[in-house]
Parts: C-alpha cells; sequence; structure tokens
C-alpha cells in the first residue's frame, strides 16, 4: 500500500472512531419518539379515485380508459427527449370542461403504461385544480419554485400510490400573482430539465380566464385543448386556439360527446367520450 493510501486510510479511522464517541455521548431518542415520525407524503389510489382517477393497472380496461390509451400514444409520438418537448398542457377554453380530469387520467396512463415516468403539475392559478381536488392546500409546489428558482423541484414532488407517477401541488396562496408568466414557464422549463426522464402533464388554468394557458404555451412541446362538445361554442375554442397559437403542436379533445355506448366517459360519473383528432 502507498504511503498517500496509508495516509487516507489512517484519516478514515479518526473519522470513524470521532463519529462513534459522538454517537456514545449524545441521548438516544425514546422508541415512542421515533414511532411517531410521519411516514413519507404519499398520495393514496382513494384520493386520487375522488378526484376521478379511471386509470388502474392491472383491472380490466373498460371503453373509457382505451380511448385514454389513444390520447397517451398520440401524445407520446410528440414527445422526445428535448425538455420542452416532454411538456405535455392540458387546457381548455372554460372552467368545468374536464380538464383536471384528462389531466389526471392521461398522466396515469402513461405511468401505467411503463412508457415513460411523468410529473403531474398542477398550474392552475385559480385553485381550483388537482391540489384542491387532492386536499393538498398548504403544500410547498410550483409557486414556491416560481418565488425561490434555485430551491431543486426533486425535492417538493410527491409520490402517488400508482408506481411512476408523481405530483407537484400549486404551491402556497402567499404567492400567488407573485411572479409574471414568463417567470412560470421559465420555471416549468427548468424542472422538465432536471427530471430528464419524466413526461410533464400540466394542468393549466381556463384560457378564457388566465392568461397563464397562454404564457407556459411557449414552453411546452404539445398542448391538448380539451373541448366541452355539448357546451363550448365555436368562437371560444378558436379565441382559445389563438391564445395557444405558441406552442408548435395543438391537439383538440373532445369530451363528453354523445355516444350510445354507457361505457365512455367525460367527467367522473362516466359520461360522455373524449377524442384527440
Amino acid at each position: 500500500m502507498s504511503a498517500d493510501a496509508q495516509f487516507r486510510g489512517h484519516l478514515v479511522e479518526r473519522a470513524a472512531e470521532m463519529l462513534r464517541r459522538e454517537a456514545a455521548e449524545k441521548p438516544r431518542p425514546p422508541v415512542t419518539a421515533l414511532l411517531a415520525l410521519p411516514p413519507a407524503a404519499l398520495i393514496p389510489i382513494e384520493a386520487l379515485r375522488a378526484a376521478g382517477l379511471l386509470v388502474t393497472p392491472g383491472g380490466r380496461p373498460g371503453r373509457a380508459q382505451e380511448e385514454i390509451a389513444l390520447v397517451q400514444h398520440q401524445v407520446l409520438r410528440q414527445a422526445d427527449e428535448a425538455a420542452a418537448r416532454r411538456i405535455i398542457l392540458v387546457a381548455s377554453a372554460l372552467p368545468r370542461e374536464g380538464r383536471s380530469f384528462i389531466a389526471l387520467n392521461l398522466a396515469a396512463s402513461i405511468a401505467t403504461s411503463g412508457a415513460r415516468p411523468v410529473l403531474l403539475v398542477d398550474a392552475d392559478g385559480r385553485g381550483a385544480g388537482l391540489t384542491r381536488s387532492l386536499n393538498l392546500q398548504g403544500r410547498t409546489g410550483l409557486r414556491d419554485l416560481v418565488a425561490e428558482p434555485r430551491q431543486r423541484g426533486a425535492d417538493l414532488i410527491l409520490p402517488t400510490a400508482l408506481d411512476r407517477l408523481h405530483l407537484l401541488p400549486l404551491g402556497r396562496p402567499r404567492l400567488t400573482e407573485a411572479a409574471p408568466g414568463g417567470t412560470l414557464a421559465d420555471c416549468v422549463l427548468r424542472l422538465a430539465a432536471s427530471l430528464p426522464h419524466h413526461i410533464l402533464v400540466l394542468d393549466t388554468p381556463p384560457c378564457l380566464a388566465s392568461s397563464d394557458a397562454a404564457a407556459l404555451a411557449a414552453a411546452a412541446g404539445q398542448v391538448v385543448l380539451v373541448v366541452d362538445a355539448q357546451r363550448t361554442a365555436r368562437g371560444e375554442v378558436e379565441a382559445a386556439l389563438d391564445l395557444l397559437e405558441a406552442c408548435p403542436v395543438l391537439q383538440l379533445l373532445l369530451n363528453r360527446t354523445r355516444l350510445s355506448s354507457s361505457g365512455s366517459f367525460g367527467n367522473r360519473a362516466g359520461e360522455g367520450a373524449a377524442h384527440a383528432p
């Protein structure tokens, strides 16, 4: 053994001995205190189902899941390794068109297929998105990353009961409207770059009610615009598309179309259908 190796080995032994002495001097916490520590945050499957999850691994897929899978395959064909191309923005012209429902099930479908790990991001600054549905108000999240650019996004994401599916909540309310939309887009791009293997699915506020979706469109590789086939007027769809035109790939997904089959979907109860032409 060289003299240098002997010197390093001696230092390691001395450090180990110091750690043993420090551990012996510190009082050990009682076992009851250790048992009382909360487990790592995990969003349970029951909470996901209450928020509208239809996609579950291992079960027999119904028509709704098959239609979600078709949307998933089309979305993945447009994705590649570039950060922006892995960002999928799920938008709508108006509130209550099924946007959060589609975002959740699309993200779950990609994750459970094994194609890529997925980060589902609640970017609905109106506070009406997945953070509220999953009762995650007050958790740190996207707003905190906007306010603290040096903070690691990977430290804030929450695991779910579905393997390979994680979620980033909206963040703390005190940070609302603290930064312009461009900063929000930069934050999402940094987040995608820090998670090079993940697909990012963004649940955004309605285009005609907030400027956030339009600001994020420039950072996204593709937009899935959810359209309520029973309610949204053509002019509203066209106005939303105009706001999202900075994104290179725009796709329409018709939600709640009327079909004779009872197995199609459009909301939590399973009525209507979705198509992505």
